[in-house]
């Protein structure tokens, strides 16, 4: 009887089941048109630095959330993004894989300042 009220979830994919075993960083971002950030995103992922991210104290109704995946040597990069209305998500965006330095300028924007290891700072 219960089986009746579970949501029916899509099998993860490989990567997905991949990035559980990464490390991962939630950032939130003012909202913007979401369907024209994740086309720019497939053509280019640079497009990740043009989001603004929201000020930790202001109350969002409408935001955009990015998950942040890498792994303890940063040689594996991941974002995606959601965007949420009301605290309920509406839309998602793929995965993307991404670079040290634009994973490193994307993180430098909220604060968070990472490094190779190995490498002084």
């Amino acid at each position: 009887m219960f089986g009746l009220f579970k949501r029916n979830r899509t099998p993860k994919s490989e990567l997905e089941k991949h990035l559980d075993e990464l490390k991962l960083r939630k950032i939130s971002y003012v909202d913007t048109d979401f369907e024209e950030f994740a086309r720019d995103m497939r053509t280019d992922s640079k497009n990740w630095l043009k989001l603004k991210p929201v000020n930790y104290y202001a109350v969002k109704r409408e935001y955009i959330m990015g998950s942040v995946y890498t792994n303890d040597d940063y040689s594996e990069n991941y974002v995606s993004f959601e965007r949420y209305e009301q605290e309920r998500r509406t839309d998602k965006s793929e995965i993307y894989k991404v670079d040290f330095p634009l994973l490193a300028k994307a993180l430098a924007k909220v604060g968070i300042i990472i490094t190779l290891p190995g490498e002084k700072q």
